[in-house]
């Protein structure tokens, strides 16, 4: 087997990943009615579930760069644990999904959207391009975290790191 590298934590990636976690916990709770709303939700209040994954797998990600002291620039180290390389790449993909779904729900979702835009087109304009807009980001989204949880899984089951 191995041995792993020691390392250093970096305190600072830490404490911001905690605090992005449990802010994305907070609203995670908030759209299954755990917890109380701060404030208006315009929206299903399952929407809160998709801002709390897309700031709780980000959290998620920091905390992993922190515990292994891994600077943004730099790839996981390859004697990294496995379990890390597996949650990084859940994270991402979790992140990725929350921002897909949200997307997709202003894309098509019932009621009417108010769009304000950089020309001169209001109304149902101005709903149509918007609503246009972002089916296309929800589109690339979703096809985004198609091939990232692709790429993780190749990642995390290859025969390369199968000693982890």
């Amino acid at each position: 087997m191995a041995e792993l590298t020691p390392r250093s934590h970096d305190p600072a990636l830490l404490a911001i990943g905690a605090a992005c976690a449990a802010g994305g916990l907070y609203f995670v709770l908030v759209g299954c009615g755990l917890a109380p709303s701060p404030g208006k939700i315009n929206g299903p209040l399952w929407l809160a579930i998709c801002v709390g994954l897309v700031f709780l797998a980000g959290g998620v990600m920091v905390l992993v760069r922190g515990w292994l002291g891994v600077p943004d620039s730099q790839d996981l180290p390859e004697d990294a644990p496995r379990a890390l390389i597996a949650l990084q790449w859940l994270a991402t993909v979790g992140a990725v999904v929350g921002l897909a779904t949200a997307a997709t729900w202003v894309a098509f979702g019932d009621g009417p959207r108010q769009f304000v835009l950089p020309i001169l087109v209001w109304g149902s304009w101005a709903e149509g391009i918007g609503r246009a807009g972002f089916a296309l980001g929800a589109l690339l989204a979703w096809l985004i975290a198609v091939l990232m949880a692709r790429a993780g899984a190749k990642k995390v089951f290859s025969k390369k790191n199968s000693m982890r």
